[in-house]
């Protein structure tokens, strides 16, 4: 029998990888042809993507195509029409590029530009008389900021995704599904709502050990993933029971899905010790179109759940045999 390692799972070491860095694309923005062309020879040496535009409006335009994906602003002090602080405060108004690092190129390094600058929401600068490596020093150094803010968002993301997700199964977890249904119902959209039970799981789990439990809910999570359509949120909803939640969904197509994954359930197996295992499940639920939490809702599939069990109580004799209870 596979052990639970041999599933695949979100491990820790799963984000511990360090990606590799793509290149700086950088956006020089200049009125004077030479100066651009200067910058665009020192940077792309350094190995930076650059591109160049001689004003401002021309930088707004290419920040706010749809196919923008600049890093870095490098933009001069003083043009015609829209000076580069105006420039950027339009940009960082208009454009909303989120972590675009911006740094204000002057023909001189006063105490009143550098305010002006810092206060106008640029993240540095650089005075033209800078020499080459100066330039490019300050650029490495935005590039490792950059670098380390991207990595700490992957690693919010990743924190998120595990504070949402039921490490065994890496479905949805409880947290999760009651954020997701809470949304659909605050919106007014109908929300179905399943909720699943295995059938004599703790039985097996106790007999055959809590890999073998492990296993059979991490393959049950799988059929559930394999069953329902995109859009529909399943989740582990503790022990041995599974949520679904189904946004958009009335409650006569809900119980064809529900029929349809029991039935799914019912064709697992698992072989041990040269036995062979199953297992069924029973499910309750409820629709509704608002009006009503999902704490509500779950509360009605639970009474559902439990008139079902009491029509259809089943016991398990020693050959794993099902027959009715007495």
């Amino acid at each position: 029998m596979a052990t639970r390692e041999e599933y695949p799972s979100r491990r820790r070491s799963d984000f511990q990888s360090q990606p590799i860095e793509p290149k700086l694309r950088i956006l020089a923005v200049d009125d004077d042809p030479s100066y651009l062309r200067y910058l665009k020879v020192v940077l792309t040496r350094a190995g930076f993507d650059v591109e160049v535009a001689s004003n401002g409006q021309e930088a707004i335009d290419h920040v706010s195509g749809e196919k923008c994906n600049i890093d870095l602003l490098l933009i001069d002090l003083t043009m015609p029409g829209m000076d580069g602080i105006e420039t950027v405060r339009r940009i960082q108004d208009e454009c909303r590029v989120p972590g675009l690092y911006t740094i204000l190129l002057t023909a001189h390094g006063g105490t009143e530009t550098r305010l002006r600058a810092l206060n106008g929401g640029l993240d540095d600068f650089l005075t033209k008389s800078s020499p080459e490596s100066e330039i490019v020093a300050k650029i490495r150094s935005a590039a490792r900021r950059l670098g380390m803010e991207r990595r700490l968002h992957l690693q919010n993301q990743a924190l998120q995704m595990l504070a949402l997700t039921d490490d065994l199964t890496g479905i949805a977890n409880r947290r999760a599904l009651f954020r997701a249904g809470e949304e659909v119902l605050s919106s007014g959209r109908r929300l179905s709502v399943v909720l699943f039970d295995l059938d004599r799981f703790k039985q097996i789990n106790d007999t055959f050990g809590h890999l073998t439990g492990d296993q059979i809910l991490a393959d049950v999570a799988a059929s559930f993933k394999e069953n329902t359509r995109y859009g529909d949120i399943i989740g582990r909803y503790g022990g041995d029971e599974f949520l679904l939640l189904l946004p958009d969904t009335d409650a006569e197509a809900a119980g064809q899905i529900s029929d349809r994954i029991l039935a799914k359930i019912r064709q697992l197996s698992w072989t041990v010790s040269d036995r062979t295992l199953s297992v069924s499940a029973q499910a309750g639920l409820a629709s509704s179109t608002g009006g009503v939490g999902l704490a509500e809702l779950l509360s009605q599939c639970d009474q559902a759940l439990y008139r079902g069990k009491a029509q259809k109580a089943v016991a398990v004799d020693g050959t794993g045999t099902a027959r009715p209870a007495h």
